[in-house]
């Protein structure tokens, strides 16, 4: 509906929009508003006379609306909400808040950095005055605008921010994503905006014409279907008609009519300009439509024609720039034009946007409805595009390339050029099986053996992600017979085929992955070198090698930067060098401040598996929940599992098996078919839980094709630390000999391939002497794991060193042991564990009065939080922000934003204004908050 379109009907539905300006007034709690409706139903008049209301109220507001036609624009919508009204200096000291904002324009690509900035900008503005962000047509977002609109009310919950978006479509992403989402400190109120009755639409024309319809009028009126705009475009028609002398009866349906008639009455230049703008899809300024016009018309018709245009009503004026005042009338004009005309402006549009220095990305929406198989220009826009696209806007830049080689006919040069670089960038986007389809297309129609060898290196790489590797060995093997093939391009396929290996043929992979890093080295090739290096990193961890691991993967990160640190970082945690990891995290979070979408979910990992091996359950299940929620908002999925399994792995050190197993199923149910091969840490896990519920003989059924093919090297998690210990329990209690020796003998492999590593020759020892029932061996596992810097390996050498002393009637010693595993545990919460000590400890006839019943951690109240919980409610309550908390205590923004919507629940406040009076009076307690 146009703005201005009087509310007539609608006071119910502002009355809830106006609830919750006021509720966040009252309280600082944030408050979403979902307004749904078709096109005309008023949801911009509604949007209006909210932000009427929010103004006396207090709030600095930001408004914006989405195009239709430029809505692959990334982040165009916050941009434009930020820069709109007081809000760009806001909560900022003199200028700061534009300039801020006008950074933002180069961070598209970037979208974790780019909600980051925004973030921050919202947050200070925030903690001043109330804001109200309101988006107009959030169902044409592009995926940027989509993920940002979704996830900034969650990572600012708390905050005095009201968000109204609408949309024509209720169940459009931005709407499902906040209403799954919604959070007590983040309520989602959704007004539907259906059809006017009929006495509402009769009174907006007694408003409008100053008296009682007459009956063709109300007959006119009922014909409008409840819309308001059409029925205010009726009344208007009717006005003017009057004033004219004319009649001043017309059906509705004329509204389309008129807009052409008026159209059809302008002259060349003032047509072209109408069409051109609703081509556009922006708001513009003369000097910017006539060079969108020349040289179909001077300067001077241009400038001319724009006041015709704006003397018959089809433009206006919008914010000191020129458009139409009303989507409806620009869709009219722009369904009018023949589909060349359409193709010939959004042509000109994208060379216009391109050639004054918008980014590809920008000019994307205009290249893709004029693209044909001769127009390079636009192919090439949207291969640029796409390549700008990849690092985090993974959704467009698959649909960009697709709709690049659409129009081109195979076998041309351009189709060549762009089906390259189009399986390059369907691979890097995880669309691995299109990206093989592609492939295959392309190497049907050559025989050329360079191009042959350059398609198959990127093919390597789908095939990689899909799990045919035995497939990647062969083709790669065919192409190296080939003649006439470079050195850089032969050492790229060498590598690559070593890559494969890595998970088919582990013997042969440890073999050839050396030579490959050596060619790669010799002709100096940058690809081959990294291809080599993975596939070196790879053979050392999936054979338990991991000091050669480590070496390879900091060699690659010293080669292609802090996007591959994760590696080293976890190597380091499996050579039991903590410290040193702890201080790569904090440094890789320090120089990724400019790469953070490419390097966030890969450091919150590494910084996920190190608290969780160093037992800091709460961290590392904050962490996991993190990284989880990050994932589904950057629509990549590649750290994901990590983050379940040790969530679910946390549930169950607690003994909550039912939130473990609910976990592992939901992420297997959207497992493709090579997950029980490439992710055996789903079946580690299933059999971890059959073994729990009594069930050893199904859980050596889940487990043997994991724990038989560990000493092939093509999986690294039976090497991991932990495993190989539960691995023998559960072949023993199952009484399967032959499982119970091949864990035994993983673990003496494990400390022989990691010399000197105290968690692997302490779980030798350990394994050793539980499958011996040797004293001596237990003893001398449980002194070297406490010089593992793990507790729970600490803990469990303790743990059965204690058991079998009890069972040797050395009750005195052993319960030294069994104190030493019970207060790990303890710090833990690790209930099974506790239970099964008391279990031990009351057969022998050891009495442990010190030891507690171990009382779980209430839901609710201050003794509900976490440690980690505690320690951000202290500094919110002491007024950092998400991001200087997070600087605070060496974590992201989105583990302090995870953590503080838990004590949002945990101690049911809303805001964060009720929780600095919570902890104010928590605090005059005489307990205090530790």
């Amino acid at each position: 509906m146009g703005r201005g379109t009087p509310l007539r009907g609608r006071s119910e539905q502002l009355s809830l929009g106006l609830a919750v300006l006021r509720r966040t007034v009252r309280s600082g709690q944030s408050g979403i508003v979902l307004v749904t409706g078709e096109p005309g139903m008023g949801k911009s008049a509604l949007l209006d006379a909210l932000a009427g209301e929010a103004a006396p109220l207090g709030f600095v507001i930001g408004r914006s609306s989405v195009d239709e036609i430029a809505r692959t624009s990334p982040g165009a919508p916050l941009l434009m909400a930020l820069r709109s009204g007081p809000l760009a200096s806001a909560g900022a000291g003199a200028g700061a808040g534009a300039r801020e904002i006008a950074e933002l324009d180069g961070l598209s690509a970037r979208p974790l950095t780019f909600m980051d900035r925004i973030g921050e900008i919202l947050e200070r503005a925030a903690a001043d005055t109330p804001v109200l962000i309101a988006v107009d047509d959030v169902q044409w977002a592009d995926q940027l605008s989509r993920t940002a609109l979704a996830a900034l009310p969650a990572w600012l919950a708390g905050h005095p921010l009201v968000w109204v978006f609408t949309s024509r479509d209720a169940d459009c992403p931005v709407f499902r994503d906040l209403t799954a989402r919604t959070t007590p400190s983040a309520p989602v109120t959704v007004v539907p905006l259906a059809a006017l009755g009929r006495d509402d639409v009769q009174q907006i024309a007694r408003d409008r014409l100053g008296r009682r319809p007459s009956e063709p009028v109300r007959r006119m009126l009922d014909g409008v279907g409840g819309n308001p705009f059409l029925a205010v475009q009726v009344l208007e028609g009717l006005v003017r008609a009057e004033a004219r002398g004319e009649a001043a009866e017309r059906v509705p349906d004329e509204f389309i009519a008129g807009v052409r008639r008026s159209l059809a009455g302008l002259g060349p230049a003032a047509a072209d300009v109408v069409r051109m703008a609703s081509v556009l899809g922006r708001t513009f300024a003369v000097d910017e439509m006539a060079e969108l016009l020349a040289p179909r018309h001077d300067h001077a018709a241009v400038a001319t024609g724009v006041e015709a245009a704006l003397a018959c009503g089809l433009l206006g004026t919008v914010e000191h720039r020129i458009g139409f005042r009303h989507d409806l009338v620009r869709e009219t004009v722009y369904g009018a034009l023949s589909d060349g005309a359409r193709r010939r402006f959004h042509r000109g549009c994208a060379a216009f946007l391109i050639g004054s220095g918008h980014s590809p990305l920008e000019a994307a929406p205009h290249a893709r409805l004029s693209v044909t198989g001769d127009d390079e220009a636009c192919v090439r826009i949207l291969r640029d595009a796409a390549e700008e696209a990849v690092p985090a806007l993974p959704e467009t830049a698959g649909k960009l390339i697709t709709e690049a080689l659409r129009p081109l006919r195979p076998g041309s040069r351009v189709w060549r050029e762009t089906g390259e670089h189009g399986v390059d960038v369907l691979a890097r986007v995880q669309r691995a099986a299109d990206a093989v389809r592609l492939a295959e297309t392309l190497l049907r129609r050559t025989g050329e053996p360079e191009t042959t060898a350059r398609i198959q290196v990127l093919m390597s790489r789908a095939l990689w992600l899909t799990g045919n590797l035995g497939d990647s060995v062969e083709r790669i093997g065919r192409v190296l017979a080939l003649p006439g093939i470079s050195p850089a391009l032969r050492a790229r396929l060498e590598a690559a085929r070593a890559l494969a290996l890595t998970g088919h043929d582990a013997t042969a992979a440890r073999a050839v992955a050396p030579a490959a890093l050596r060619q790669a080295r010799a002709v100096g090739d940058r690809e081959a070198m990294v291809l080599a290096l993975q596939a070196v990193g790879e053979v050392g961890r999936n054979s338990g090698h991991h000091l050669d691991a480590m070496t390879a993967f900091r060699e690659l990160r010293e080669l292609e930067g802090v996007n591959h640190v994760a590696g080293e970082i976890i190597e380091l945690q499996l050579l039991d060098r903590y410290e040193e990891s702890e201080a790569l995290i904090a440094a890789a979070l320090a120089d990724a401040r400019d790469e953070v979408e490419a390097v966030r979910p890969s450091l919150l990992s590494a910084h996920m598996w190190h608290d969780f091996n160093l037992s800091r359950l709460d961290d590392a299940e904050s962490g996991a929940r993190a990284l989880i929620s990050l994932s589904g908002e950057l629509g990549g999925h590649v750290y994901e599992l990590d983050a379940v399994v040790v969530h679910a792995s946390v549930c169950a050190l607690r003994g909550e098996w039912a939130q473990a197993k609910r976990l592992v199923a939901a992420r297997e149910s959207r497992s493709k078919a090579d997950d029980g091969i490439r992710k055996p840490s789903l079946r580690l896990m299933r059999g971890w839980f059959a073994a729990a519920e009594g069930r050893p003989a199904d859980a050596v059924d889940i487990l043997a094709p994991v724990l038989y093919t560990a000493l092939e090297s093509r999986t690294c998690w039976p090497w991991w630390p932990g495993w190989t210990r539960m691995l023998l329990a559960i072949g023993t209690a199952a009484g399967d000999e032959r499982f119970a020796k091949e864990a035994l003998t993983l673990a003496e492999e494990g400390a022989a391939r990691n010399p000197g590593v105290a968690s692997y020759e302490g779980i030798a020892y350990q394994t050793q002497g539980l499958a011996r029932q040797d004293l001596t061996l237990l003893e001398r596992a449980a002194d070297t794991l406490r010089r593992s810097p793990r507790p729970e390996l600490r803990a469990g050498g303790a743990a059965d060193y204690g058991r079998l002393l009890a069972a040797r009637g050395r009750r005195a010693e052993a319960a030294v042991h069994l104190d030493r595993a019970w207060a790990v545990y303890d710090r833990m919460g690790a209930r099974p564990a506790q239970d099964a000590l008391h279990r031990a400890a009351r057969k022998a006839g050891i009495r442990r009065p010190a030891w507690s019943a171990g009382t779980s951690r209430p839901a609710h109240g201050w003794a509900a939080l976490t440690e980690a919980e505690t320690r951000v409610a202290a500094l919110i309550s002491a007024g950092h922000t998400n991001r200087s908390a997070a600087a605070e205590l060496g974590v992201s923004p989105n583990t302090v934003g995870t953590h503080l919507r838990s004590v949002f629940t945990k101690l049911d406040v809303n805001s964060r204004v009720q929780l600095v009076n919570a902890h104010r009076n928590r605090t005059d307690e005489p307990s205090g908050i530790r």
